[in-house]
């Protein structure tokens, strides 16, 4: 029997490490105002701030521009730094609302990092050029984010108090050496967006009524139905949820809904309820590069944790040498506390959020 794959192991290695992270502290002072030099030379003209391409607009906003400013900017659930304009006005910061403030005093996640997958080589086949054909092998190509922190556009996750409070629990938890149990740590389908973050390789199967995700890690399959008609929602309630997927353009968009349990949305425990709902924008991208890779842009949609749908965007890379899966014994490493005494994890619903 084959061990398991480095790559696997390595990050069920740093989920379980997340319970290290060490809070991060301090603030930096204020700075007066200063005046700007007179004779300073005009700045030459800049060119277009274009897109790269194959990325998706940024969306209009009230205001102009994404709200909650660009990438880079303050920490999640911050008010944003003061500014001090000519004349010395200083901008006061917005105070920040009691989910902000709980969601900005948690321990941080831990550094998201990513294993590259084998090279394709010169011999590699190459996917259909048909922009509709998704067929084949892909592997997620970004770092793994243990705890989605900002959008696509570098806003913070737009938490309600009680989604805020979720997550605080979730992530005290760690901090406590006292993990809660979840759908992966008994071997469940964790759900459509976990399955894609993770850096494993997962491969898609297509015909003109259906279309199937596989994935290696915990055997998860996202089944998306292309005609209801053909194939209604079952009888019982699936942990993936049930998928309608249709084409806009060369774009495959999924809705996602009706989970059996309230699914993760990473390896913290960002939250969604079993009501809420993932839209996903799923496309081939070609950069030039020759060899296309898939984006998928999804936007979470749960009033109950959050105040407004937001979304993040996940590009995968085409790799057929991957599509022999590694072997993966669930079973071996099951955390269920009700099964194994010495799994390390308890049920979240004993556990009462302050």
């Amino acid at each position: 029997m084959r061990t398991q794959s480095l790559r696997r192991c390595g990050l069920v290695g740093l989920a379980l490490a997340s319970a290290a992270a060490l809070a991060l502290s301090g603030a930096a002072g204020a700075q007066q105002p200063q005046e700007l030099p007179t004779d300073l030379p005009p700045l030459p003209a800049q060119p277009g701030g274009a897109l790269p391409k194959g990325l998706p607009p940024l969306p209009a906003m009230p205001g102009g521009g994404p709200g909650g400013g660009a990438p880079g900017g303050a920490a999640p659930g911050g008010g944003g730094p003061t500014v001090a304009p000519l004349g010395g006005f200083v901008m006061p910061k917005k105070p920040l609302t009691p989910a902000e403030k709980l969601v900005s005093e948690l321990t941080p996640p831990q550094p998201g990092v990513s294993i590259p997958p084998p090279p394709l080589g010169p011999d590699a086949p190459m996917p259909s050029a048909d922009p509709r054909d998704l067929n084949g092998t892909w592997f997620h190509n970004q770092n793994l984010e243990m705890r989605m922190q900002r959008d696509m556009y570098g806003v913070a996750v737009p938490y309600t108090l009680d989604g805020a409070k979720v997550l605080a629990s979730r992530v005290k938890s760690l901090d406590d050496g006292k993990p809660f149990v979840n759908a992966s740590a008994k071997c469940r389908p964790p759900g459509p967006q976990w399955q894609r973050d993770l850096n494993m390789p997962f491969q898609i199967l297509q015909s003109k009524d259906w279309i199937e995700f596989v994935f290696e890690e915990y055997h998860g399959r996202w089944h998306v139905v292309m005609d209801p008609a053909k194939a209604p929602r079952p009888a019982q309630k699936e942990y993936s949820g049930y998928s309608v997927g249709h084409w806009d353009g060369n774009t495959l968009v999924v809705e996602t809904s009706d989970f059996k349990q309230a699914p993760w949305l990473d390896v913290d425990g960002t939250p969604m309820t079993a009501n809420g709902k993932l839209i996903q924008r799923i496309r081939k991208v070609d950069n030039g590069g020759g060899t296309p890779f898939l984006e998928i842009v999804t936007t979470f949609v749960d009033p109950a944790y959050y105040t407004q749908p937001w979304s993040v965007v996940r590009t995968f890379e085409w790799n057929p040498r991957l599509t022999l899966f590694d072997e993966y014994n669930c079973e071996e490493q099951i955390g269920d506390p009700a099964t194994n005494a010495d799994a390390g994890l308890v049920s979240e619903n004993q556990e009462k959020r302050k």
